[in-house]
This record gives C-alpha cells, structure tokens and sequence, in this order.
C-alpha cells in the first residue's frame, strides 16, 4: 500500500527505485539496512545488473545474497568487502558483521562467455 516505483539516471548510477512506507523488518536495526541497501547500495549494482538483498540480521549481524548479475561475478568479493560492507558499517556502526550467504557456484560470470574462443596475446 502507498508504495512507488521510479528510475533514477545519472552520471553515477542508474535504476529503479522503490519506496515501500510498510516496512519488511520489525527489527529496526534490519530496516536500517534494508533502507540502505535500497537506496545507496542497490542503485549502484543495478547498472551492472545485480542487486543485493537482506535474508535475515541477528545478534548484529547482515546475512546478504547477491542475485542477477552478482551472483557468480568474479569480482562479487571485491563488491563485499568494499563496497556493500563499508557502506553498511560506515553508515549503520551498530552492524559488526556482514555475511554473504549466496551460492555463488551456481551463478554464470556475467562477464565470462565460455562460448566465446580467441587467440592468446602470447601464441
């Protein structure tokens, strides 16, 4: 109910945002980092086609999966510990550990196409 939906564009980031007034979380420490990954965090990873989402928090800990194109990234540890975990701790010092629960194994490398054969620069 009361809930909307928008795209943002700029030069930084582009895509949707979406503001839900009723909250998921009972917890408020949990709609805290749901609201920022909503709108810090997800906006960023959706110009590479991913997105991050909040499973559970408990004893002040964030248990995340990435999906889209997130899952199965090589460089989703990188997207972790730099970027969704500092964002998280810098803004919300109540959270002390982020934990990624996502099969990344079954994901498919949005930026590998094994289909694709080339010559080595070396041969």
């Amino acid at each position: 109910k009361d809930s909307t939906l928008d795209y943002k564009e700029d030069d930084f980031q582009r895509g949707f945002l979406i503001d839900n007034p009723n909250p998921v979380w009972k917890d408020p420490d949990a709609q805290a980092v749901q609201e920022l990954l909503d709108t810090k965090v997800n906006p960023g990873l959706a110009s590479h086609g991913g997105f991050v989402a909040l499973l559970d928090y408990k004893d002040d800990t964030a248990y995340i999966t990435f999906g889209g194109g997130c899952q199965g990234c090589g460089l989703v540890d990188v997207t972790l510990k730099d970027g969704v975990e500092v964002s998280i701790k810098e803004a919300l010092p109540q959270v002390k550990k982020v934990v990624d629960t996502t099969d990344h194994t079954s994901g498919k490398n949005p930026f590998y196409n094994d289909d694709e054969k080339g010559n080595s620069a070396l041969s």
